[in-house]
């Protein structure tokens, strides 16, 4: 493939280029020994560089290398690779280290290049000269150089020999001429090194406590460990050979409150060596870099200039070539400066340099591994101020004028601003920052003018057990050093990262905000002090962590409940009776608090929350991703959960919180996937709380695992097992069980807030709020029903209503309605508002609107009349309900409810609630979570009920039979949960004939004055026929009419008075009274009827012969019998 290329254009390109300036060795592949951000960083800095240089990004083709695990977590060197080759998977040995495999794979896909970034093979001088061997180019130094300068032994041996001040160490004794700098003799390196736990012991002593023991082929916080006693170097000195296998060990003093400061070398085989700036990396956690920035601003000019020169000294030594880092530890209080170590390769901080030097240093090993000398190297001439040097697109130019220049003597132009750059990391602050892997969910960030990264890892795609700890650098630019770092905080709080890993995010945004790092007065000792003093990330506030908590929960156990329910049915069996979605009690352990919150459901997104007698009230909308957007307290929140050994970590608004399980101190678990590498106590034996008792290996890093508490250990799991989050290592016999530790109750109550989001005064949207309310019971969750129906009514009855609600539709479909009826609804309208007699009645002007609308859609061809009914379907749905006013309105309000029940209620009415979930199995079968949700509301009933009840009180009473038909059906629900209901509604339908009885009545004794007022047209004889004969109907109706002439009494038609009360006499006494004896008189206090009965009835009663007179007396208000009279 790569002939091929070559073939399709790229080499005369490349060939071009590498002749014009001076180099022997074109490259047109290259293999890129690495994977993870060492391989992402350099693939795409080679694809900038070839684009810019040729026009082309793939001028340079690039093949990866891909282990098991790289490919099933979808890593992204190999997207971006043109080619790949699968390695063996497991440890580096087996693939990135491999000497053997990196050749093998070289020459079968013929690369022009080896690129082997850093850690794994990076170092070991063995590689350099097995390509060699085979005709291919090494992008990096010779192995004499490497293995001289390389080696932190041999390198620190190197700089005494050069002049350069080392600090106390186990080969300050150790002199090395000059001249064999470039390969030092063996006996002469054995002279520095310890190889025994007693000889490091000795050695520590000499140079003095505190002390570092470290592996001379260590790297990145591997193999390095400070000791302050010989204790503490027995335990430790075989950690330090355990990560590092096989490297020679050293011991250092350690420079207390020093920096941390690099000087970035470039070198080519000519002899020329570039100083490209400095950096400082202070800021350090177990001596692995967490925060890098540059250039130093720590030191004074002539210092850096010092380190520079000391730097080139070096590399001149050995006959450097490539990409190298010289790094030094300064003492601000002396200034004076003492050589650390050379690391021969490119480091990870580099786009530091590239942002303040302007120089694209991958780029750079590419264009020296091709044999150019750096002065002909267009951005090494822009960096030293020479004429001609513009970009690599400018080749060609300077190649025709370019002249060699002394680099020694030569002055670089200043850093251009400053570069802040943070590591993030797959380690959990919260626990040591052990490192952890698993599956990245989602990976987001924004790149800005001054704030960009690179990630190994994208979203969807994972970090496995065998990978490095760091998976994204972010880099942040600056005029100045506070201008980089609020950038970088900037930066750092957008990033959205989220999975089963844990990161050091957060944590590094509260190192970039405090006072000692913004002032400048750090030290590589001040973050392991820091984590000494348990100095946390910033945590949400514990009642968001609490109401967090309490809704991922209580939402996560609903769904269980509801995909549980789904399950019984569609597997044809009988689900449980009851469906608990609305009352839930959870309890979180937090920061050493037991939280127990009641939840109340609302609605499908509506909470409150109660913890000891203090309430809160919150809203929660699932995201796409998995993530829950809560709103609470106005503000709004996003919520992501990942369940883990220890609890479910809770990422909320880009802070944690780790809700923990209860914790068993008896049980010694894994807490990430890792390797047991030994037991550092005896099986059986009693151990002390706080001590270590295992050594676990996580992501190439060896960790001491610690004892909660103290007793005796019997281990489960063997040495050398390869391990699992949550898998029994130990179990451990407590000496007092009763001393372990427990969450502490929370006695306390939830701060005052406002409601989830802004509510509104207008009355249209607190009327649209009661409605939701009301549906929400029907559905099965709780609200307070006094509340909504109070509210409910208070906005029927309010004339503001249908006006507002007109203006809200109108503000939606103005833009989209006609312009004619547009600007005519509106000229009606407001003509209407001008109106004196809508300032004296306030009603809506249902009818004149619903004119306007119809008469549009008269003139509307048949094509668009469809479209046009549906455009102003809301407007007329409006004015429709309006039509009657308000009334008419609240009716279609209630029935809409009142059908709402009845709808899923009379499922339930005559059948066994089994029988009925059956029936709707089979009914909803390809959407059985509607059977849920139905279950689920008539579990709700008696709530429901109280909602109907009182609703009917309100609304119904008053004009029973305009719900005629809706009542019935209520009337007809035949269970014991619904009697109080259907005893309502019988009596309000009672209540309905009686009223349709009165009117009746009213009807026909209205009618009777008809025949009085047509007089004239009528002979006297015939009207008294007529009247009679209606009167006579009345009195022997079949049906109780007394209730209803008794309302008729206080009507305000005195004729229609008068012949009410002579039909209620005649009606009540038809067969005691002689007949036509029934006279009425007006009376100043009101009407007196008078009447005789017959002497039969008056015998048979009394026994006596009189004649019987009884006065009824109506007044003004009411009709009331005063007196009876005997005459």
């Amino acid at each position: 493939m790569v002939e091929s290329d070559q073939i399709n254009g790229r080499m005369s390109s490349v060939d071009e280029f590498c002749k014009a300036l001076g180099g022997d060795s074109p490259i047109h592949s290259v293999l890129v020994a690495n994977n993870g951000m060492a391989a992402v960083k350099f693939m795409r800095s080679i694809r900038t560089w070839a684009l810019e240089t040729f026009g082309n990004e793939k001028a340079i083709l690039l093949v990866a290398m891909a282990t098991p695990e790289d490919l099933r977590i979808n890593a992204e060197h190999i997207r971006i690779a043109d080619q790949f080759l699968e390695v063996p998977g497991g440890t580096n040995n087996n693939n990135y280290a491999n000497v053997q495999l990196i050749v093998e794979i070289a020459e079968r896909t013929r690369v022009s290049a080896v690129w082997p970034g850093w850690g794994h093979a990076s170092e070991n001088p063995e590689l350099p000269d097995a390509l060699m061997e085979k005709g291919i180019i090494f992008l990096g130094p010779p192995s004499a150089a490497m293995g001289a300068l390389g080696d932190k032994i041999g390198s620190s041996l190197i700089a005494q020999a050069a002049g350069v001040p080392t600090l106390p160490w186990s080969g300050s004794h150790v002199k090395v001429p000059q001249e064999t700098c470039h390969s030092i003799p063996e006996e002469i390196y054995k002279n520095a090194c310890v190889s025994t736990t007693d000889e490091a012991v000795a050695s520590c002593q000499v140079v003095g406590y505190p002390a570092m023991i470290k592996a001379s082929w260590g790297g990145g916080g591997k193999g390095i460990r400070k000791v302050h006693n010989d204790d503490e170097v027995r335990a430790l000195f075989k950690q330090v050979q355990g990560e590092v296998p096989g490297s020679p060990i050293f011991i250092m003093k350690v420079a207390s409150q020093s920096r941390h400061l690099e000087v970035q070398l470039l070198c080519d085989k000519h002899g020329n060596v570039a100083a490209l700036h400095s950096r400082d990396c202070s800021v350090q956690r177990r001596h692995q870099k967490i925060i890098e920035e540059g250039p130093i601003t720590v030191a004074p000019p002539e210092t850096i200039k010092e380190l520079e020169q000391a730097a080139r000294r070096l590399a001149k030594c050995v006959q450097y070539q490539g990409a190298a880092t010289v790094e030094y530890l300064y003492s601000m209080e002396t200034g004076e400066y003492y050589f650390l170590e050379l690391n021969p390769r490119l480091q990870v901080e580099h786009p530091v340099t590239e942002w303040i030097a302007e120089i694209n240093l991958p780029a750079s090993q590419v264009v020296v591994g091709m044999g150019i000398p750096l002065y002909n190297i267009p951005e090494i001439r822009r960096f030293y101020g020479i004429e001609h040097g513009g970009g690599y697109h400018a080749w060609k130019e300077i190649s025709a004028v370019a002249t060699k220049f002394d680099l020694d003597k030569a002055q670089s132009v200043k850093p251009k601003g400053h570069c802040v750059a943070v590591r993030v990391t797959s380690e959990d602050p919260d626990d040591g920052f052990k490192p952890t892997s698993g599956r990245v969910e989602e990976l987001n960030f924004k790149s800005k003018p001054n704030v960009w990264a690179y990630f190994s890892v994208k979203s969807g795609g994972a970090i496995h057990e065998f990978s490095d700890s760091q998976f994204g650098h972010v880099f942040a630019f600056g005029e100045s050093r506070s201008l980089a770092i609020a950038n970088m905080v900037l930066g750092l709080k957008e990033i959205q990262i989220r999975g089963e890993i844990r990161t050091n995010v957060d944590y590094t945004v509260d190192l970039l905000n405090a006072a000692e790092y913004r002032e400048n007065k750090i030290h590589t000792g001040w973050l392991d002090s820091r984590i000494a003093m348990r100095v946390r990330a910033e945590r949400p506030p514990w009642y968001l962590s609490v109401v967090g908590g309490a809704l991922y929960e209580a939402s996560s156990r609903s769904s269980s409940v509801v995909t549980d329910y789904v399950g019984y049915l569609s597997k044809g069996q009988i689900p449980p009776k009851h469906i608990s979605l609305v009352n839930l009690t959870v309890t979180l352990n937090i920061d050493g608090s037991k939280y127990t919150i009641e939840t109340v459901r609302g609605g499908p997104r509506s909470y409150k929350l109660r913890i000891n007698e203090s309430e809160v009230e919150a809203e929660i909308h699932s995201l796409r991703d998995g993530g829950l957007l809560m709103q609470l307290d106005g503000n709004s929140h996003v919520i992501y959960a990942e369940t883990e050994a220890a609890g479910t970590r809770l990422l909320i608004n880009g802070r944690t919180c780790l809700l923990q399980k209860e914790h068993d101190p008896s049980r010694l678990l894994a807490d990430t996937p890792c390797k047991l590498l030994r037991f550092l106590v005896a099986d059986g034996s009693h151990v002390v709380a706080d001590t270590p008792y295992a050594e676990v290996e996580v992501m190439k890093m060896c960790m001491p695992l610690l004892l909660p508490a103290s007793g005796v250990i019997h281990f489960v799991m063997p040495e050398g097992q390869a391990m699992q989050a949550s898998d029994l290592i130990a179990r451990l016999d407590l000496d007092d069980p009763s001393s372990v530790r427990r969450a502490e109750p929370f006695h306390g109550t939830f701060p005052k807030l406002g409601p989830p989001t802004a509510i509104s005064g207008k009355v249209h949207q607190k009327f649209a709020a009661s409605v939701n309310s009301a549906h929400m019971i029907l559905a099965g969750y709780e609200h307070n029903i006094n509340h909504v129906v109070q509210d409910l009514l208070n906005c029927l009855d309010s004339p503001e209503l249908p006006f507002l609600q007109w203006q809200e539709l109108m503000s939606v479909l103005a833009t989209r309605l006609p312009k004619d009826l547009r600007n005519e609804l509106d000229a009606k309208y407001k003509e209407y508002e001008l109106n004196a007699d809508f300032r004296k009645s306030k009603d809506f002007p249902a009818k004149l609107l619903r004119g306007v609308i119809e008469a549009n859609l008269a003139y509307c061809s048949e094509k668009d009349r469809v479209t046009s009914e549906r455009l102003v379907e809301p407007l007329m749905s409006l004015v429709k309900s309006y039509e009657g006013g308000r009334e008419s309105h609240a009716r279609a309000v209630v029935k809409s409810l009142f059908e709402e029940y009845l709808s899923v209620e009379e499922l339930f009415s005559d059948d066994i609630q089994s029988d009925v979930i059956e029936r709707l199995r089979l009914q909803h079968a390809k959407d059985l979570e509607k059977v849920v949700y139905i279950v689920f509301s008539h579990q709700g009933v008696k709530s429901k009920n109280k909602l109907i009840l009182r609703l009917m009180e309100a609304l119904v009473y008053p004009n029973p039979s305009a719900y005629r038909d809706q009542l019935i059906r209520f009337s007809a629900l035949n269970h014991t949960a619904y009697s109080g209901l259907a005893l309502k509604a019988s009596q309000l339908l009672e209540h309905t004939k009686l009223s349709e009885l009165r009117t009746s009545i009213a009807r026909s004794l209205s009618e009777l004055e008809m025949f009085t007022e047509e007089g004239e047209r009528i002979s006297t004889p015939r009207r008294k026929m007529a009247i009679n004969e209606r009167m006579e109907d009345l009195v022997c109706a079949p049906v109780a009419v007394e209730d209803a002439l008794v309302a008729l009494f206080d009507h305000s038609d005195p004729t229609l008075q008068r012949r009410v009360v002579e039909t209620y006499i005649r009606r009540l006494y038809q067969h005691y009274l002689v007949r036509g004896s029934v006279r009425m008189q007006w009376h100043r206090s009101g009407l007196i009827a008078l009447w005789e009965f017959s002497e039969e009835h008056i015998e048979q009663r009394n026994g006596q012969s009189a004649s019987l007179l009884k006065r009824l007396h109506i007044t003004e208000q009411v009709l009331e019998v005063s007196q009876m009279v005997i005459l």
